[in-house]
Formats: C-alpha cells, structure tokens, sequence
C-alpha cells in the first residue's frame, strides 16, 4: 500500500509505504469420516516489522447427519503504521487529528479461539437450521491512541502499545426457507 493524504490547511500529511509478503501452508485431514483436522502455517515480511511473523491456526470439525460442531485456534498480528480508520474518526466530526507512531513500535498479535455449533434440517420443500458460535480474543500490545495534546490545527496523538486486551462474543442465527422463499 502506497498512501498520501494530505489536508494542507491542518498541516496534516501521511505518506506512508506499506508492503507485506506472506506465505502459507495448509494441511486438510479427515481423520475419520465424522472428524477433520485443518492444520496452517503462515509467515509474513511486513516491512514495518523487523522480523518474520509466524501465524498458526488450527480447526477440529466434527459432522454428523444434520450437525457440524468446530473448535478452532488461531494467532495473527496487525503491523505498526500510521494509517488506517483512526485517522478518520475526527473527520466526521469537523475536526482532524494526527497521529505518530512511537518509536519502537512493535506489532499488535492475537490469540483467539472460536467454537460453533450448526444445525440444518432438509426435506423437498423447506430447510431450517441454526448456528450458535462464540469466540474470544486476545490482544498482546494492543494500539491505543495516548494523547500528546492539541495545537491549532487539532488534537494530536501516538499510537502506543498497551498492555492488552479481550474481545468476546456470542452469535446466534436462525435461517429457513420454504419452497425457495
């Protein structure tokens, strides 16, 4: 990603030059008719990173008649860089804000882990099913925005990394369909 935006009468510039190699390697085992096994690997070089970045995620998938149940794993990361939708938040508003990177900024990496349970029942004229899954996350150096003050042209701020954080959550959908309606 090659990014310029430039507001010239906040003095607000960001020109920033992103780029990201990855590989990945995936292995889909059926253990047994009812059990499947899905294993990866993924490396990426993100030049904002001064080292490769490992990724592994693995999912359990178990099938029934109707049902499927999935256990699943996995860790990523989000690479320091000055732009993205934070930068814009203020827009909406009237304002502007600047944000600059700590020096020594390390990338934000994930832990999550999801389960779901789905069910679909089918006949000549109708299908009805539900999924319920849930998930939780965790952060290591999560970014947050620390406050560096205001001068005229607006608030200005430094993405820091934080000690960490936790998302989670619940879905649950329902679905029918009778006679293609």
């Amino acid at each position: 990603d090659d990014v310029l935006d430039e507001i010239e009468a906040y003095n607000y510039k960001v020109d920033q030059l992103t780029k990201n190699a990855g590989a990945f390697l995936q292995s889909d085992w059926e253990i047994t008719p009812s059990f499947n096994l899905l294993s990866g690997l993924r490396a990426d070089d993100h030049n904002m990173v001064d080292h490769l970045i490992f990724s592994p995620r693995m999912a359990l998938m178990y099938k029934a008649k109707n049902t499927q149940l999935r256990l699943s794993w996995g860790q990523g990361f989000r690479a320091p860089q000055a732009f993205d939708s934070d930068l814009h938040i203020a827009f909406s508003g009237g304002g502007i804000s600047r944000i600059s990177l700590m020096p020594d900024l390390k990338e934000e990496r994930s832990n999550s882990i999801s389960t779901s349970l789905n069910y679909d029942k089918a006949s000549a004229h109708y299908i009805a099913g539900f999924t319920l899954e849930g998930f939780y996350t965790q952060l290591q150096d999560a970014f947050y925005l620390h406050p560096m003050g205001e001068d005229e042209f607006g608030e200005q701020f430094e993405k820091r990394n934080g000690s960490g954080a936790t998302v989670q959550g619940i879905t649950t959908e329902l679905r029918a369909n009778y006679d293609q309606k």
